[in-house]
């Protein structure tokens, strides 16, 4: 009976600590959101050299700016975006404020997160977690990035050409066209962590890198399904476009998870 009282008294305790973590990580969240909806930037040249400052505009706001660079980016010269409904400019703008506040609150998401989990943690479950943080960051940006700013205006480029051959005019909504870079920005960006996620397993010794090359076919169609499910629009050339970078990363993947196992032995799962 006391057993279970000191259990249910730490449960609650932990509980309480999750919770306090969370709102302060919304405080950070919304901060950044508050501001970015509220302010824009613009540049003062100082020295011939230009520097930010955030200036007062609700309406054009950092939201917008951004989604004005991602437009003449990404969308081709006779693209337009028009408004079907009242309300999708705003949603459309919400939405990438929503965006830039999430990446730059990740630091203090990062910071109380570990702050949570780290006193449970063994000195090797630590050091593994480390060992695997900075790749992990690493391959999310780079794949956030290839996937937003070098593939994406590759695909808009050829559903532009598909418009142009049915003599349709190239147009949607701002919210469409945010929501189809927001989805396809964050799958892009999980799908290249693939290899930390066989590395990190082939370090605690539950997954052999012989098993991962074993199901290498298996992991193929796993990847054409990722890309049937997250892939916006749902076609068969993004799913393609998705799935064939997790193909490669995930034969990168075997690779680091040989290596791991000649060069570092596995933590037992046991531990």
């Amino acid at each position: 009976m006391l057993e279970e009282l000191v259990n249910n008294t730490d449960f609650l305790r932990h509980l309480e600590e999750l919770r306090h973590r969370v709102i302060r990580i919304l405080y950070y969240f919304i901060f950044f959101f508050v501001f970015f909806l509220d302010f824009r930037f613009n540049f003062l040249t100082l020295g011939g050299i230009p520097v930010p400052y955030p200036y007062p505009n609700f309406f054009d706001n950092s939201g917008s700016q951004v989604l004005r660079l991602l437009e003449s980016h990404v969308l081709p010269a006779n693209a337009v975006l028009i408004n079907v409904k009242p309300t999708d400019s705003i949603v459309a703008d919400f939405y990438v404020c929503m965006f830039l506040s999430l990446i730059f609150s990740m630091p203090a998401i990062a910071y109380h997160m570990w702050r949570f989990i780290a006193p449970g943690l063994k000195p090797s479950e630590t050091m593994t977690i480390r060992y695997i943080v900075v790749p992990a960051t690493f391959l999310f940006l780079l794949g956030s990035f290839m996937g937003l700013w070098i593939v994406a205006p590759e695909l808009f480029r050829i559903f532009n050409d598909f418009s142009i051959g049915l003599g349709a005019l190239d147009s949607m909504t701002p919210l469409s066209f945010v929501s189809f870079l927001l989805i396809y920005t964050l799958a892009f960006g999980l799908s290249f962590e693939v290899p930390v996620f066989m590395v990190a397993l082939t370090r605690f010794g539950m997954v052999t890198s012989d098993y991962w090359y074993r199901n290498w076919r298996y992991a193929v169609v796993a990847s054409l399904v990722f890309g049937m499910i997250f892939s916006p629009g749902v076609t068969g050339f993004t799913m393609v476009v998705m799935a064939a970078p997790m193909i490669a990363l995930y034969f990168a993947g075997i690779y680091f998870a040989r290596r791991t196992e000649r060069n570092v032995s596995p933590i037992p799962a046991a531990e």
